[in-house]
């Protein structure tokens, strides 16, 4: 692995330097970046996937949405539509992308939920519809610089921090390092519950070496209970995992501490299931007494398939996730002072 790192390491050099390029147009005004009369909370990361961006999205709806008409914004990743789109009834992930799609089945009408390709248009298409929006969450918005923000959240990965990652193709990472100093705060996600607090301190002093201003929190993933996609039952205790994220090691561990994992399908991040792939599975799985788990990001693009002969003849789970926040109140007050100031200043 590390041979091939050094291989692609000069390409990585070149990336970089286009990168940097184009983040020097956009700090000098080159590049135009377009204000709204909003508040606009950004939340994205350096690296390419999997550092649990959509469960902090829901954290930050559940701690804005008692208060404030909230809304996201995403691009939609691996919809079939283009364009602007606001959810509706009348949407699935297909339409969405699997992440929107979560994000309005999960909070209904309680939030505004948007994709477009371009950020810079969706958001004039939301507001032409619902003025008064109060607070604008960007899901995945780190390196779409044509936004401006007032709150911009970057999230790193515990197990694979910025710090010690390279530049793609080398390595993962969208951009350079020194890009962290973007970040108005910094959330070390994915974290061990007993992350002790001597660990935490040489994380943070790692990223103070990148960013020294952005306050730096460390969250943990919270596991919910199982729940029925399509119809009420008991899990058995031998299960098969279906599985299409970027990272799904840690929840195969959370499986494997609770039940008899007798078989995983795994598939590439945000793929679109296809008919052929249930019919695969219940040809491997005919005569076993099993139960289906897969994640609540995979379980919505599964719904399309509620009448398939797997669906009918195993029932399936999904495993809904939170995120927890180890300064949970620091971090809360740190968000409420940036969209009261940014409405202040605005005179919302």
């Amino acid at each position: 692995m590390k041979f091939m790192r050094y291989l692609l390491f000069p390409f990585s050099v070149l990336y970089v330097g286009v990168m940097q390029l184009r983040n020097r147009q956009y700090d000098n005004g080159t590049r135009p970046v377009s204000a709204f009369e909003k508040v606009v909370i950004s939340v994205g990361n350096l690296s390419t996937g999997g550092t649990g961006k959509s469960p902090m999205i829901e954290f930050l709806i559940r701690k804005l949405v008692q208060n404030y008409q909230v809304a996201t914004v995403s691009r939609g990743y691996g919809r079939k539509t283009q364009g602007e789109r606001i959810a509706s009834e009348e949407d699935t992930a297909r339409t969405l992308g699997d992440e929107p799609y979560q994000f309005y089945r999960k909070f209904g009408e309680k939030v505004k939920v948007v994709v477009g390709e371009e950020r810079v248009l969706a958001i004039p298409h939301l507001l032409m519809d619902f003025p008064e929006t109060e607070v604008i969450l960007l899901d995945d918005a780190f390196q779409h610089r044509k936004v401006a923000r007032d709150l911009n959240i970057m999230l790193s990965d515990y197990s694979a921090p910025f710090y010690n990652d390279l530049v793609l193709p080398a390595g993962n990472l969208r951009e350079s390092r020194t890009q962290a100093k973007r970040a108005d705060v910094i959330v070390v996600s994915k974290c061990p519950a007993d992350l002790s607090v001597a660990q935490q301190a040489k994380i943070t002093q790692k990223i103070s070496a990148y960013n020294s201003h952005a306050p730096v929190f460390f969250s943990t993933i919270k596991y919910g209970e199982l729940k029925p996609a399509f119809k009420e039952g008991t899990i058995k205790t031998d299960v098969v995992v279906i599985s299409a994220i970027a990272k799904p090691k840690p929840f195969y561990r959370y499986l494997e501490e609770r039940f008899s994992v007798v078989d995983k399908f795994e598939y590439v991040d945000h793929y679109n299931f296809k008919k052929t792939d249930l019919d695969r599975i219940l040809r491997k799985l005919n005569g076993k007494d099993v139960s289906l788990v897969t994640t609540e990001k995979d379980m919505v693009r599964l719904l399309p398939f509620a009448d398939h002969p797997l669906m009918k003849q195993f029932n399936l789970f999904y495993q809904p996730i939170e995120v927890e926040i180890d300064n949970e109140l620091g971090f809360e007050k740190l968000l409420i002072q940036a969209v009261e100031k940014r409405k202040r200043e605005l005179n919302l």
